[in-house]
């Protein structure tokens, strides 16, 4: 029986069948030194992390010659560990790299910043000019929250700065990286990015894409669009009207509680308020693009410019673990109420979207980018009958076909005309059309 490697591949860990040539190597190890670090594992398909081995030339050549290597190829040098690690009498070999002091670590011979790498999900590339800046500012401990923006402090909102902190005072103000100087020697301040996107009511003025774009779409490819916002403001605003949009466009007769299906919003309110609250508070603000919320007929995406930060990794979210790349800017979204504690946001999207009985959600981390996928339609369980499901997808679609109900149920034709039909007998459904484009329908219970 073929032994499986524990972990997936990941911004952590890099699995390798065969030995590539040093430079694909150092490349990695370079990316996992300008992240949090890593592991590059010899042994392991990368494909079905099935334990394959290695054999005595290859251990000799990693012990003998690459950490050698990798240390006259680096600026700053870096230092790896190789060591091994045994499942059922089969070695692979592990190369750990630690995560780097001094950012950004380069191949030499490449030069900055083309010689620069950086993971992206479980891909390594090149570094794109703004995230070279990012290194700098983490080299220096500086948040890009905490820069100053070019508006005087003037645009941000008396009333706004009051409602949280009482009496204007620019010393506190400072403290709290809401105001800051754009140099050692100067005394003229100005609002942070961070007190720019909280205090002030229109941050897009200064910061174009600071913005949510949502829109609504028939159909699940993205090509007949409903309707479509743009929602600013500051994030406060944004969060708010985002939300209740959103809501509004998600209520439906459809919500299972239990093993009864009542009528609220299919994805859980305290799910949805998390996951927009996190796009906008977690995104990169110096990227170009929007979060943006789209809706279609069987999901919901909210996508946010930027990777997840630091060590969080997509194959243990809901763990608990939390790393701040605006914290800044969390800590005065804590001051408005927008968030609550620390750490527990993905588990509470996680277990609330399992109690309503929907699929767990999806979260996809692209090259510089997160999204969280809601599907809208009740797992596939045991507990809930098979028409409390069929009636859940006539409460999501305006109409369906049989080919729809074919597909969602899993079945062959001739049982999902059966399923139609005992529906249409029942009333809870009626039909419309004749011939291929015939259509079913959802009968309105009679009001009370």
């Amino acid at each position: 029986m073929a032994v499986i490697y524990p972990e997936r591949e990941s911004k952590s860990i890099e699995l390798k069948s065969l030995l590539p040539n040093f430079s694909q190597l150092i490349k990695t190890c370079v990316a996992f030194a300008n992240g949090v670090g890593g592991q590059l594992i010899i042994g392991v398909d990368d494909k079905t992390r099935q334990v394959i081995g290695v054999d005595e030339a290859t251990q000799n050549r990693i012990y003998d010659e690459f950490p050698n290597s990798i240390y006259d190829a680096t600026s700053p040098s870096l230092l790896v560990e190789v060591y091994e690690q045994n499942f059922d009498g089969v070695n692979v070999l592990v190369i750990d790299v630690p995560a780097s002091i001094k950012k950004p670590v380069f191949i030499k011979s490449e030069g900055v910043p083309k010689g620069i790498y950086l993971r992206a999900g479980s891909s390594t590339r090149r570094a794109s000019e703004d995230s070279v800046e990012e290194l700098m500012r983490e080299n220096k401990r500086i948040y890009f929250d905490e820069e100053p923006a070019l508006p005087e402090v003037s645009v941000l909102s008396s009333e706004l700065l009051q409602s949280i902190f009482g009496k204007i005072n620019p010393t506190q103000l400072v403290g709290e990286k809401v105001f800051a100087a754009m140099s050692a020697h100067s005394k003229t301040y100005h609002p942070t990015i961070a007190g720019l996107l909280t205090f002030c009511q229109s941050p897009q003025k200064y910061l174009p894409e600071a913005l949510i774009q949502c829109t609504q779409f028939r159909g699940t490819e993205g090509r007949d669009i409903i309707q479509t916002q743009e929602i600013s403001g500051n994030l406060e605003t944004q969060i708010a009207q985002s939300f209740q949009l959103i809501k509004s466009w998600l209520l439906r007769d459809y919500q299972l509680v239990g093993a009864t299906l009542r009528g609220t919003t299919i994805v859980p309110e305290v799910a949805l308020r998390e996951a927009i609250a996190n796009a906008v508070l977690h995104r990169k603000y110096w990227l170009p693009g929007s979060v943006k919320i789209a809706l279609y007929d069987d999901r919901l995406e909210i996508f946010s410019p930027g990777n997840f930060p630091g060590i969080i990794d997509v194959n243990d979210l809901g763990d608990g673990t939390t790393y701040l790349r605006n914290p800044h800017l969390v800590r005065i979204a804590r001051r408005f109420g927008l968030i609550e504690k620390l750490g527990t946001g993905i588990k509470l999207i996680f277990e609330s979207c399992q109690k309503a009985g929907l699929k767990k959600p999806e979260f996809i981390e692209g090259a510089d980018s997160v999204k969280i996928i809601f599907y809208l339609l009740p797992e596939k369980d045991n507990f809930l009958a098979e028409e409390e499901r069929l009636m859940a997808l006539f409460n999501m679609r305006e109409a369906v076909t049989l080919k729809e109900m074919q597909h969602y149920l899993q079945v062959s034709r001739n049982t999902a005309t059966r399923r139609l039909n005992q529906l249409l007998e029942s009333g809870k459904i009626r039909r419309l059309g004749k011939g291929p484009a015939v259509r079913y329908v959802r009968v309105e219970p009679p009001r009370q």
